[in-house]
């Protein structure tokens, strides 16, 4: 494609983007579009319909208790920005909690190196001053799989539900596996 083609496509995806916002914002369209687009479910869509193209049914099994998971064996928890910061004993690998999609792996000014991951669920759940990472974006994970490792004995942890943040006073349920 000559670069006058691809520069007027990427301004007609502009145009329809703008024009689908107002129009939700206006109320003329009643579905949530930008939401849909800005909160990562079309990656989870995506990874769906691959996986349903390519005949790989989903495990139908249940894990009820995954006492592998280091996560929830804290010493302290204190509020931070959006999120909060978790001290532990040791350093621990960090692990998936359910199966899903890394979005994010890389530095952030407030929370140093820092890997996100969109659960199949919905949840998206950032890890902060993590030491090194085990997985890059767009990655699938499985429950289980080592996503980074600590250096230090602090976590910045965060979770995002629905578009919006999970209050601090619900992380210590939601990492012990209590908060659905």
């Amino acid at each position: 494609m000559k670069w006058k083609t691809k520069w007027l496509l990427a301004f007609i995806l502009v145009l329809g983007i703008v024009g689908v916002t107002k129009l939700e914002e206006l109320g003329i369209i009643h579905k949530p579009v930008s939401q849909y687009v800005t909160t990562g479910q079309d990656f989870l869509v995506m990874k769906k319909w691959v996986a349903s193209m390519l005949d790989n049914p989903e495990d139908e099994l249940l894990a009820v208790n995954y006492e592998n998971s280091l996560l929830g064996t804290y010493e302290s928890m204190q509020p931070f920005k959006e999120g909060v910061i978790i001290s532990y004993p040791q350093p621990i690998a960090i692990e998936a909690q359910r199966d899903g999609l890394v979005i994010f792996t890389g530095i952030k000014r407030q929370t140093g190196k820092t890997i996100t991951v969109l659960y199949d669920d919905g949840d998206e759940v950032t890890y902060g001053f993590v030491g090194s990472f085990s997985k890059l974006p767009y990655t699938s994970v499985k429950r289980g799989d080592t996503l980074a490792l600590m250096e230090e004995e602090a976590l910045f942890f965060m979770v995002k539900r629905d578009g919006a943040n999970l209050d601090a006073s619900l992380l210590p349920a939601y990492l012990s596996g209590s908060v659905e």
